[in-house]
């Protein structure tokens, strides 16, 4: 019976084990860390307090949104400016089961 139970489980990849999960996410099963439901209730309320303030005062929704796209832009500068210093780029980590993305090469 142990050696059965033994064999059972390492038979059981980490395909499998993905498969079983998204199985269970769909039929409702398996439900958020009581942690990521708080976020989720707080971002919530933060958004419907950000599209209220935006309703009310929609110069203030303008000023925001220009301070949320300088601040990205300075974030990309600074992003790229590592990258292009460290020679480095993004990895793709692929998940079990599924396809790595075909690389493009360039041609000169």
């Amino acid at each position: 019976m142990l050696i059965t139970a033994i064999r059972t489980f390492e038979s059981y990849t980490a395909e499998e084990h993905a498969v079983h999960m998204e199985e269970q996410i769909q039929m409702g099963k398996v439900r958020m860390p009581s942690w990521a439901r708080a976020l989720a209730v707080a971002v919530g309320v933060i958004s419907l307090v950000a599209g209220f303030l935006v309703l009310v005062f929609p110069g203030l929704g303008l000023l925001v949104v220009v301070y949320f796209l300088a601040f990205a832009l300075v974030m990309l500068g600074v992003d790229r400016i590592a990258m292009g210093i460290s020679g480095h780029t993004y990895e793709i980590k692929v998940r079990p089961g599924e396809q790595a993305p075909a690389q493009q090469t360039a041609t000169t």
